[in-house]
């Protein structure tokens, strides 16, 4: 594993030249070795990333970890400790069938279909882990549209923790719900936005209290669009994009001021988050941008900030589903995925009390900070998406 970690989908250091990579610790649980390893780059700076020898039997580690008579089980080694803590009474002979679900992201996954999901976290980071912190949180609370937390893992040494994986129950036959709302439109799917528009509402209700780092201001990327728009041939826009900076960027600097109090939120809210069972929306990876620290992903945010995520990835639903349509029926006009944000709106004023207006008033910040990311996204990695946040910040 030492030898092709760089080549691994979850390598963050891609780009950076690396200098060595060494074992930093290990455990041998069950004839499987779960390995820390600590990745040197040229510039002096180090990673850690979790591994295990064997992926194959993963779910026999796991279900000798989680599965035993202790609710917290321990394993000592000359550096630190590997702890597994169970919240949840699980079946040892059924989780030792866990096998890997085969897409690989910026983490790793091991299922028993309908039963247990393991997310092994890759890279790791000193410090409590927002995914684990929220789903205790909602779980505590009552919030039945998250997968139950099952148990977690951590590795420990020189007085610092790292969340190295979480155990979950698998959903099972759900769909996503980018794929839901991509498909064909039906009239049906405006009421299951409105239904979404009110378990986001519930989403933030039970995670008020959670404590968090402090609200910072949001930093929208004007400076790096422009040159990237300077350097992709699109001169023409770079005078639209200083118009907003100068216009918008003050409503994202100053206090939070209005209905919402900075809380804990999803922090990277679209509808490739979600699943739906065909009854109700089920909210996943509340981990936030692996590529941040974890004093970034924590921080005390606008729930606005998740309500324009949504907003934006029904845009980009929207704007799919045009580009996909017959010649026929954009001249009828039947695509009703227009009509998505505002019944997600209907749905969150039901739930919360406040006014639509104000949830758009609100949200209209966050939205364009939300584009100028996309803009960004798109130019450096697919620039024939470019035109579906362009469409935004010219209509801002």
């Amino acid at each position: 594993m030492i030898n092709d970690i760089t080549s691994k989908r979850w390598f963050m250091g891609k780009g950076q030249p690396v200098r060595q990579i060494d074992e930093m610790d290990h455990i041998e649980i069950a004839g499987c070795t779960l390995q820390i390893l600590q990745v040197e780059f040229g510039n002096g700076s180090r990673d850690l990333y979790a591994t295990i020898e064997d992926e194959s039997r993963t779910g026999v580690l796991l279900a000798e970890c989680f599965g035993g008579a202790p609710s917290v089980q321990i394993f000592k080694t000359e550096k630190g400790q590997f702890v597994f803590t169970r919240t949840c009474k699980i079946d040892k002979d059924t989780l030792a069938q866990a096998s890997a679900l085969g897409a690989e992201q910026s983490n790793s996954a091991f299922f028993v279909k309908g039963k247990y999901f393991f997310k092994l976290f890759r890279r790791l980071h000193a410090g409590t882990h927002p995914e684990q912190e929220i789903l205790l949180q909602l779980n505590k609370n009552h919030f039945d549209g998250v997968p139950q937390l099952l148990g977690y893992a951590e590795y420990q040494t020189n007085g610092n923790s790292y969340a190295i994986g979480i155990l979950e129950n698998h959903i099972d036959g759900a769909q996503n719900a980018w794929d839901l709302f991509t498909g064909k439109q039906t009239l049906f799917l405006e009421n299951a936005a409105l239904w979404l528009g009110e378990t986001t509402a519930k989403m933030h209700q039970a995670l008020k209290g959670l404590k968090g780092t402090g609200a910072q201001p949001e930093k929208p990327p004007f400076e790096k669009l422009v040159k990237l728009l300077k350097a992709n041939g699109k001169k023409d826009l770079v005078p639209l994009v200083d118009k907003l900076s100068c216009s918008q960027e003050p409503l994202l600097t100053q206090p939070a001021q209005g209905c919402f109090v900075p809380q804990r939120i999803h922090g990277d809210y679209h509808l490739g988050q979600l699943l739906f069972n065909g009854k109700d929306f089920i909210v996943l990876d509340f981990e936030g941008e692996p590529t941040r620290p974890l004093e970034f992903r924590r921080r005390l945010r606008s729930p606005a900030a998740d309500i324009a995520g949504m907003l934006r990835s029904f845009a980009y639903a929207e704007a799919v589903c045009d580009a996909n349509a017959p010649a026929e029926a954009k001249k009828k006009g039947t695509n009703s995925s227009s009509s998505y944000g505002l019944n997600f709106l209907v749905g969150y004023s039901k739930v919360s009390g406040i006014p639509i207006k104000q949830l758009e008033e609100e949200s209209r910040p966050y939205i364009l900070s939300k584009a100028i990311y996309e803009a960004c996204y798109e130019l450096e990695f697919r620039p024939d998406w470019f035109w579906i946040p362009e469409k935004a910040l010219k209509e801002l």
